[in-house]
């Protein structure tokens, strides 16, 4: 059984994209037959028990807390000496087959992979902001032939590859739902529209809601269905108030029948929050990775409605959900569409859980990881 050295070059702040993706990843190393040790930053949050074998941290660091996934300075170089120096320690007590890194963690992977002849394995993040094949070309070649596997979240054609020099190295496995997830059951169908309410649910993705402005200029045609109540989630609690009471004084009709609720932290709040959601509304979507709220709410089984954009149009189409342009009024006449079409929810429910099923499968994640490390395992050392 091969042994892998995770390195992870922050201070845990578990409730982030960021550690959600590593979560997965070391899960998926677990399940694919690889025993882990993780190396990362002190004074973060607990690490879910079960992921590795034994979980070691560095001496303390001042501030560590706040330092930002990417980005340079002080605090960083820190960072990087003391994982350094501890990532070579524990490599003189245990033979490791694999220095697995993600993010910062590349330059301690490289110094490792230099030092024992370790394989050497990076995860790219689309969340970096940065582009692979553009960084790769910056990449000394001594560098790209010391790299085993680059694992992504994001697809690369044939010819991008081939100009990154790392052709035949990078591996793309997408993110995954929570393993906690399953389909729901669909929204009930509808038999009396007029009577029966519908129940509509709007996520934003930013910290002031801003995101949800055409939706809101959509609110006084969506308010005139009155059998339609609303939750708007995301943001923080004063942003939260501030807009409900905002959306109160513009929209007097709102008043009893919109709510507000901070953006789900849990399983549990989460699955409280739609279970009974007829539709979803998400907003545009920066980046052309699929979000963890949408692959969530794929694998709850629930309807949605979303502007279109690459992040979504990646598993999105219009056989398991509602694809719109930017504009107003195309979302006000497709929440009526779908208030008033009893069985499209439903259909659209079923179909976007099947999808994600078939495309975001952990199984199929597991036997492609596995067969990459098998892969760079029988590599000859160079």
């Amino acid at each position: 059984m091969a042994r892998v050295l995770y390195l992870y070059s922050q201070a845990l702040r578990a409730n982030t994209p960021h550690a959600r993706r590593t979560f997965q990843m070391l899960a998926l190393l677990r399940d694919a037959g690889f025993t882990a040790d993780l190396l990362t930053l002190p004074g973060g949050d607990p690490w879910p028990q079960g992921l590795t074998e034994h979980i070691y941290v560095t001496s303390p660091i001042p501030f560590i807390r706040s330092l930002p996934p990417y980005g340079f300075g002080f605090r960083r170089a820190w960072a990087t000496l003391a994982m350094a120096l501890t990532a070579i320690r524990l490599s003189l007590q245990h033979r490791y087959d694999i220095v697995h890194c993600s993010d910062r963690a590349i330059r301690i992977g490289g110094l490792i992979s230099w030092m024992f002849g370790t394989k050497f394995t990076f995860e790219w993040r689309s969340t970096s902001g940065h582009d692979l094949v553009k960084w790769a070309k910056w990449r000394s070649k001594k560098f790209r032939e010391m790299v085993n596997l680059v694992i992504t979240d994001l697809p690369y054609s044939v010819p991008q590859l081939r100009e990154s020099g790392l052709y035949g190295k990078i591996a793309s496995i997408q993110s995954l739902p929570l393993p906690t997830l399953s389909p729901l059951p669909p929204p009930a169908i509808r038999t009396r529209p007029a009577a029966q309410p519908f129940r509509l649910t709007a996520f934003s993705y930013t910290s002031d809601l801003s995101d949800l402005s055409l939706f809101y200029e959509a609110l006084p045609k969506i308010l005139q269905a009155q059998n339609i109540q609303i939750t708007i989630s995301g943001g923080s609690s004063s942003a939260l108030e501030r807009q409900y009471h905002t959306l109160l004084h513009r929209f007097p009709k709102s008043h009893g029948r919109l709510q507000m609720r901070v953006t789900p932290s849990n399983f549990v709040e989460f699955t409280d929050l739609i279970t009974n959601t007829d539709l979803v509304f998400l907003p545009v979507c920066q980046g052309a990775v699929a979000p963890p709220l949408l692959l969530d709410l794929m694998a709850c089984g629930r309807a949605l409605l979303v502007i279109r954009c690459p992040a979504y149009e990646t598993l999105l189409n219009h056989q398991n959900a509602a694809l719109i342009n930017a504009d107003s009024h195309q979302i006000a006449e497709n929440i009526q569409h779908h208030l008033n079409s009893t069985m499209l929810c439903a259909e659209h429910a079923i179909n976007a859980a099947e999808t994600i099923e078939k495309e975001c499968n952990p199984r199929s994640a597991v036997a492609a990881l596995r067969s990459c490390y098998a892969f760079i395992l029988l590599e000859p050392d160079k």
